[in-house]
């Protein structure tokens, strides 16, 4: 009886060390999920935190180009602006340059017409003096 006993002892003495190598596992493998659950958590607000960045960052892209679109449209209002502006200066300073043109013609006019006539008055006083009796002081 007593070998049985001994062996009884022996496989019992077995069985629990089996069952404490298990639960010495399963500890070990909870410890391993808590481990891997705090890693998920981690992982999904990491995830979660890029998908806010993301957002913000297509949002400020889109404002960026809605700018951007607003900027050119602006550029080419000024660029045809001052396209039209340039236009304008150029006529206006064709029209200048005709008006000065035209300002040195009259003064050469006039000047041939002052020439004229002062030839005319010197021709006149000579034709008044010679029509003039000559008196001599006696």
């Amino acid at each position: 009886m007593r070998a049985e006993y001994a062996a009884s002892q022996n496989s019992h003495e077995s069985r629990r060390q089996q069952l404490d190598t298990c639960l010495a596992e399963i500890e070990e493998l909870r410890r391993a999920l808590a481990n891997q659950t705090d890693e998920l958590q981690r992982t999904e607000q990491e995830k979660n935190r890029m998908v806010v960045e993301k957002t913000d960052i297509v949002r400020t892209i889109d404002i960026l180009e809605a700018e951007l679109k607003r900027v050119k449209k602006d550029a080419e209002i000024f660029g045809r602006d001052l396209k039209a502006l340039k236009a304008e200066k150029r006529k206006m300073q064709e029209k200048q340059q005709e008006e000065i043109a035209k300002a040195e013609r009259a003064k050469k006019q006039s000047q041939v017409q002052i020439r004229l006539l002062n030839e005319q008055l010197e021709s006149q006083k000579a034709k008044s003096k010679a029509l003039q009796p000559h008196v001599c002081s006696a």
